[in-house]
């Protein structure tokens, strides 16, 4: 079942979803508007041979370039950018968020995949932003980029992954162990 805003609302209010800061526009008819945060990713490298399954925790970072309070964040064509939000977000146990790009971005030439916020996740959200357009799209930070719909999973879970409490735009894990 996707939540309402009013759902939302009561939520928040018995403290069961925290997002701060929580703005007047944060909560809409049935999910969240999020916003750029000051920092982004970026491949430090064009044309490097990169293999997650052959770097540990933590070493993927490497391969990126980590820009903080951004005045901008400029996506070339065919590239992509990890955003962060502005909020922190701390989900109930029992409540899931699909997240969606605002489709005004969309019409740009912006993508995100398939991202899924898992029940109990506590953290800042970290977003893959792909720019399939031919020409470089330029953001700026505390822009309503990213809805995330809240839906009503059957029985509780909590989130314990590695990204747990992450602050900032985190770039991904080295999938070695895992291959």
């Amino acid at each position: 079942m996707i939540l309402a805003g009013n759902e939302i609302k009561s939520l928040i209010s018995l403290g069961r979803l925290r997002v701060e800061p929580l703005r007047e526009d944060t909560v809409r008819e049935n999910g969240l508007d999020l916003r750029i945060g000051r920092e982004y990713a970026i491949y430090a490298y064009e044309g490097a041979a990169i293999r997650p399954c052959e770097l540990a925790e933590g070493e993927a970072r490497r391969h990126f370039r980590i820009v903080r309070e951004a005045e901008e964040i400029a996506i070339p064509p065919r590239n992509f950018v990890l955003l962060t939000t502005e909020e922190y977000v701390r989900m109930p146990d029992d409540v899931v968020g699909l997240a969606n790009l605002r489709s005004t971005l969309a019409r740009y030439g912006l993508v995100i995949p398939p991202t899924v916020v898992d029940a109990g996740f506590e953290g800042n959200i970290t977003i893959e932003v792909v720019n399939e357009s031919p020409n470089t799209i330029v953001l700026k930070p505390g822009l309503r980029f990213l809805h995330l719909v809240l839906v009503k999973a059957q029985g509780k879970a909590l989130y314990s992954g590695s990204y747990q409490g992450q602050r900032g735009v985190t770039p991904p894990k080295g999938l070695k162990g895992e291959c």
